[in-house]
């Protein structure tokens, strides 16, 4: 008798811990995990959200100040050709595009005062843009003005000036798909 309940003893036990448990909600697993679903804080920028341009520069941003785009992955810059891109150093600080029909304007997209801000091109096309055009914000102008010649990258000088005409120059290379 001895012998038969040593050995119905691990069965017993085995079939206890083999019931299925209660399937864990999402909400729980969350909060086990440390994701505890508060909401976001409306003041602070949701991560996951993509990163877009406004048609107006912040209030205050001093406008002859390009920053580094960085992520510019939810920016429409509408339907395009091709475009050019300014990299001053190993920094990206102007994109720019358009269709190549000479009668519809380029847009670009550049970051002053921490905030991505879209620009227009002058009337020429994709055309205007490899060749150097301005572009127009609200409060200021971006000059681009390449070197000579059709090739694919080029050394450019930009001049931002706001509408107090203030300037700032920029060098670099301007490189065009």
């Amino acid at each position: 008798m001895r012998k038969v309940l040593l050995l119905a003893l691990p069965l017993a036990l085995a079939a206890c811990s083999s019931e299925p448990a209660e399937p864990e909600s999402a909400d729980d697993f969350a909060s086990r995990i440390g994701q505890n679903g508060e909401a976001l804080d409306p003041a602070q920028r949701d991560p996951d959200a993509p990163n877009t341009a406004n048609t107006a520069p912040p209030s205050g941003a001093d406008l002859t100040q390009l920053q580094k785009l960085g992520d510019i992955g939810g920016v429409d810059l509408g339907p395009r050709d091709g475009g050019c891109t300014l990299m001053v150093g190993k920094d990206e600080m102007i994109i720019a595009g358009a269709m190549n029909d000479g009668a519809i304007p380029g847009k670009a997209v550049v970051r002053v005062g921490d905030s991505l801000t879209m620009v227009d091109a002058a009337v020429g096309g994709l055309d205007a843009i490899r060749n150097g055009t301005t572009f127009t914000g609200e409060g200021f102008t971006i000059s681009v003005a390449p070197a000579a010649g059709d090739q694919q990258r080029r050394p450019a000088n930009v001049t931002v000036r706001d509408a107090a005409g203030q300037t700032q120059s920029y060098s670099g290379n301007w490189i065009c798909s």
